[in-house]
């Protein structure tokens, strides 16, 4: 059970919020007959896009995925077993995680165990957002309300951009937990599993220590600009991140703001 500071419905993986006229968790994809306990490098699974893991569950293909091929795990349909080496987001955290008060940031994340490099930590799981939705809800946010909202921006090879709003205010993991720095020591990688609602996973960019709290990049791949220069109607919040590199306040997705907001 979590503490009392969990105010949250809990979830594991994501939900559908309201408006989405479909489940995250719908089967669409076709499976592999492997029919073993997991799949070897000759599964169509791991043919298609290459393997993503390796055996110890070390992600193989690092955080330039975002520029790279996708990354799809066998799925609900697939004949191979739990412990495949191509399930790693879907069977949860592989580490101990801690919520911990901060001494600036309110509560934050942390593994009671050392992490090593490139291996899986959490999901950022939620609400499933449509657009409509997720700009209401910005529009009624208060000038102090914590924001849990995280949109996915996908690129595709054709310049079309897949747009997937998450949002953890109401119903979420302990994703919600994990703050931002200027110099993270997460990555994030999304991930389809049963269909293509994209599954946003965190993976070690470095080896972390036992109570070192953990922490990814609000920024996403987009290289951080001098937030000084703008703070966009007051907006972004400051960022205590205290890294070498902070840049002293958080980013914000302006385009989920109506004009003259």
């Amino acid at each position: 059970m979590w503490p009392i500071y969990w105010t949250t419905s809990y979830t594991s993986t994501h939900v559908a919020g309201p408006g989405l006229n479909r489940h995250p968790n719908e089967i669409m994809y076709e499976g592999c007959d492997c029919g073993m306990a997991s799949c070897n490098p000759q599964c169509p699974c791991i043919l298609r896009y290459g393997a993503n893991y390796d055996n110890a569950g070390h992600f193989l293909k690092g955080p330039s995925i975002a520029d790279s091929q996708p990354v799809f795990e066998c799925n609900a349909s697939c004949k191979c077993g739990p412990e495949c080496v191509n399930r790693v987001v879907q069977n949860g955290p592989q580490f101990p995680l801690e919520v911990f008060a901060t001494r600036r940031k309110g509560y934050g994340l942390r593994s009671s165990v050392p992490v090593p490099k490139d291996r899986f930590v959490c999901e950022y799981a939620g609400e499933v957002l449509t657009l409509e939705e997720v700009k209401k809800r910005t529009r009624e946010m208060k000038l102090h309300d914590l924001n849990y909202i995280m949109v996915v921006r996908e690129s595709l090879a054709n310049g079309n951009v897949i747009t997937t709003p998450i949002d953890l205010t109401h119903i979420g993991n302990v994703g919600r937990f994990i703050n931002h720095s200027c110099q993270p020591n997460l990555y994030l990688i999304t991930v389809r599993v049963d269909n293509d609602i994209p599954r946003v996973a965190m993976f070690a960019g470095r080896n972390i220590d036992a109570g070192e709290e953990l922490a990814y990049s609000y920024w996403g791949d987009h290289t951080p600009q001098q937030a000084a220069a703008s703070d966009d109607k007051g907006r972004r919040s400051k960022c205590f991140c205290e890294s070498k590199t902070c840049q002293g306040l958080l980013p914000c997705s302006e385009d989920l703001y109506e004009p003259g907001t």
